[in-house]
């Protein structure tokens, strides 16, 4: 491989400043990006990194965001999308959405789903795809029906934190 090809292949990795959260909730950990993009290239970054946009799935996973991420006025794409769908989806495993948090406003009109901190807690709120957001990516097998390289996280969860959240 070329020098100049290898630099062009590390350049998303330099592109791409993610700083990590340990959020225990279901033994996951969340990685919060300073960049913004539109939800599809936050997938592709994402997938880049051998990640997905990360699943928001319970409420646990959101209290613990509440108690470790700072609260700001930035939105955060997640893996919620309902793009050419007839309802919202996770793009990690196609499950359909079965918990979002009370004043969450979903429309089904094509748009993707962010995540925001207002009045006391977070709330999911849609946007059109295209939009410019920050993103939150997590480990996962698999990711928009590709199989994800397995990687040795840096985020390491002890066992006695898998054990007191259920999975």
């Amino acid at each position: 491989m070329t020098l100049v090809l290898r630099i062009l292949y590390c350049l998303p990795l330099l592109l791409l400043p993610l700083h990590i959260v340990e959020v225990n909730a279901k033994g996951i950990c969340l990685y919060f990006s300073e960049a913004i993009a539109t939800w599809f290239d936050a997938l592709i970054a994402c997938q880049k990194q051998f990640m997905c946009l990360a699943d928001l799935d319970t409420e646990v996973t959101l209290v613990q965001m509440e108690a470790k991420v700072q609260h700001n006025d930035h939105g955060y794409w997640f893996g919620l999308n309902a793009h050419e769908k007839t309802s919202y989806r996770y793009v990690s495993n196609n499950k359909s959405i079965e918990y979002s948090p009370t004043s969450s406003n979903l429309v089904n009109d094509g748009g993707c789903a962010f995540v925001k901190h207002d009045d006391g807690f977070y709330k999911f709120l849609s946007a059109d795809c295209h939009a410019r957001k920050r993103f939150i990516c997590t480990i996962v097998e698999e990711c928009d029906g590709v199989r994800m390289r397995p990687k040795k996280p840096p985020c390491v969860i002890s066992q006695e934190d898998k054990e007191i959240v259920a999975y």
